[in-house]
């Protein structure tokens, strides 16, 4: 039997958890790019080298990535056999808190009076989509204790 756990968590450190999870799934699929928009850049950044630095990495990525993908147009999806389990658990974990969050927004601001409505258009967008498990382990489950 597996061991289960119970992390109680602000809802700011559970959006920090998710971009986490994302990130961390994005990177293990080959999307090495995204790291960019969490690095601790100059103030003073020359863009100019900033997007140079990039592109030579998108070229020269395909040398040590498998399957020839570059990290930005060519990457690894989820499922994908050769990548560590923690991938696509990880994509999970984003795919639920993101979802809750989400829907919990929804119905603070009216929008729906339960998780089980949707409301088009204001919910279109694929957060509202409920997730679906990618990876060995069941989906996680968030519960809000406060009220």
């Amino acid at each position: 039997m597996n061991k289960t756990y119970n992390l109680q968590v602000t809802e700011e450190q559970l959006k920090v958890i998710s971009t986490a999870c994302e990130l961390l799934s994005r990177i293990q699929g080959g999307q090495i790019l995204e790291a960019f928009d969490h690095l601790p850049l100059k103030t003073d950044i020359d863009w100019g080298i900033y997007n140079e630095i990039k592109n030579e990495l998108i070229k020269r990525m395909p040398e040590i990535l498998m399957n020839n993908i570059d990290g930005w147009t060519r990457y690894l999806g989820l499922g994908y056999h050769k990548l560590p389990d923690s991938h696509d658990i990880a994509y999970d974990l984003y795919r639920v808190i993101r979802y809750e969050i989400s829907m919990e927004k929804a119905i603070e601001s009216g929008i729906v009076s339960n998780k089980e409505e949707r409301k088009f258009p204001e919910m279109m967008s694929v957060c509202y989509d409920k997730p679906l498990n990618y990876g060995k382990e069941p989906l996680a489950t968030v519960n809000r204790v406060d009220s």
